[in-house]
């Protein structure tokens, strides 16, 4: 995992170490911007706060792009299963999530999603039993209803826990959020953006998360917890009409956007301590490279070197690496 740190003195005198401790130094507390609060942003390797953070990691994961199912009618007495839907470049994380929990199958449909599908219903129940307790959102509806046909039919004795409303700060939960529903880009504008461009330069680095505005498996609203997820970042819930593929009528969409300089210190502390395992992962460390160029006048080099960390992110990314994945939630 990458962090941010130094070996000089910076303006309030701290010599630093890592990011972690100068986000919980005096210069933090006195509110300066970023830009002056980091003298220097350095590229090193470190997992931390991953011990014992696999339940929280699903229970963020699922709550995203994961889905439990239940049968109805005469099936009803077939278990639960969850599902998870990612796209094709996901794989070898799900691979490595199959790998841990030991159990499930990974296909691809014609339309090139990928799922990851949880059966076996003692399987689905350790999982389950993992989560209990770790949910933040609406979907814990579908979660209760599982139990409830698990402890009908399978004899599980689960007890139904309440949602999780311990600080987002203090597990793995946000980080399986993020890499299902979380994304990050850089925004370059004026002469940056273009060669032809005569405006003066400007670089943004944006994280962002969007849910829809009603829940698709509970049709509760998503809008409470979106605002606890907003409050911690310090950012403002935004609304957009949005028109999907997936869904015959448009829907109202809650998304917010976290790309002022003051913000990223929150951003990068949590990924430092709980990390990202999918390809977001990628960004997140492409992103990182692109607070570099905050809030200064660019060379020409410079320039270039932002441009070409820009073209490597997200539907334009063409190197993948996964050496992330040996420190993966255990």
């Amino acid at each position: 995992m990458t962090y941010l740190g130094n070996h000089t003195k910076n303006k309030c005198g701290l010599k630093l170490t890592s990011f972690t401790s100068h986000v919980k130094g005096t210069c933090l507390s006195k509110g300066l911007p970023l830009k002056e609060r980091m003298v220097k942003w350095t590229v090193r390797t470190i997992h931390t706060g991953i011990t014992n953070q696999l339940g929280y990691y699903l229970a963020g994961l699922i709550e995203g792009d994961g889905s439990i199912i239940l049968r109805q009618g005469e099936r009803e007495k077939t278990s639960p299963k969850i599902v998870f839907t990612f796209g094709k470049n996901e794989i070898p994380m799900y691979e490595k999530l199959q790998k841990i929990l030991n159990t499930g199958v990974i296909y691809t449909e014609k339309i090139g999603v990928c799922r990851y599908s949880i059966t076996n219903a003692d399987e689905v129940i350790n999982v389950i039993n993992l989560v209990n307790g770790k949910f933040r959102t609406p979907k814990i509806l579908a979660l209760y209803k599982a139990i409830d046909n698990l402890n009908k039919w399978r004899n599980a004795n689960i007890v139904k826990l309440p949602l999780d409303t311990s600080s987002l700060d203090s597990n793995a939960w946000l980080a399986g959020f993020i890499d299902t529903d979380g994304h990050f880009s850089i925004k370059l504008t004026g002469e940056y953006g273009s060669n032809d461009n005569v405006l003066r330069g400007r670089v943004r680095c944006v994280f962002s998360i969007n849910q829809s505005e009603l829940n698709r498996v509970t049709s509760e609203s998503n809008v409470p917890f979106m605002t606890q997820l907003a409050k911690f970042f310090q950012v403002n819930l935004n609304h957009k009409v949005e028109n999907s593929p997936l869904f015959k009528k448009p829907g109202n969409t809650i998304v917010f956007f976290a790309q002022s300089d003051r913000k990223h210190y929150i951003i990068t502390t949590y990924l430092t301590k709980f990390p990202l395992m999918s390809t977001k992962y990628l960004n997140y460390l492409s992103f990182f490279k692109g607070l570099n160029y905050l809030g200064k006048r660019l060379t020409e080099q410079e320039i270039l070197d932002i441009r070409a960390i820009k073209s490597s992110m997200n539907n334009s990314r063409t190197y993948y690496n996964w050496d992330h994945l040996n420190d993966f939630y255990t």
